[in-house]
């Protein structure tokens, strides 16, 4: 696989942290250098209906359109959440920590935000 994960933990109210990665994302797709998009413990509500401002909200909606987006089942049962609670243009890819692990031993750099 090779390339980036970007790993977002921090949940929509931590406004900086998800800025950063989404910009993160954003300017690794300008440079033709798709990411892989993961999104686990509070970092799963960023991917809910209305969870983000539009500014962040378009960065994400155009990381998801290029590049893949996964979002840790785990996570999500934690939180009483399904994959139909996700926002479905997003099109987030849920993932277990087995498979979350085998993702992470085949990228070259991992950037948790």
């Amino acid at each position: 696989m090779g390339g980036v994960m970007i790993v977002v933990t921090s949940g929509p109210r931590a406004v900086s942290r998800i800025g950063g990665a989404l910009r993160l994302a954003a300017a690794m797709l300008g440079m033709d250098y798709p990411p892989v998009l993961v999104f686990l413990d509070e970092g799963v509500n960023c991917l809910r209906p209305g969870a983000l401002d539009p500014g962040l909200w378009d960065y994400l909606k155009a990381s998801a359109d290029l590049a893949d987006v996964h979002v840790l089942s785990e996570s999500l049962e934690e939180r009483g959440l399904g994959v139909d609670d996700l926002d479905p243009r997003l099109g987030a890819t849920p993932i277990d920590m087995d498979g979350l692990a085998e993702m992470a031993e085949e990228v070259e750099v991992t950037v948790a935000f």
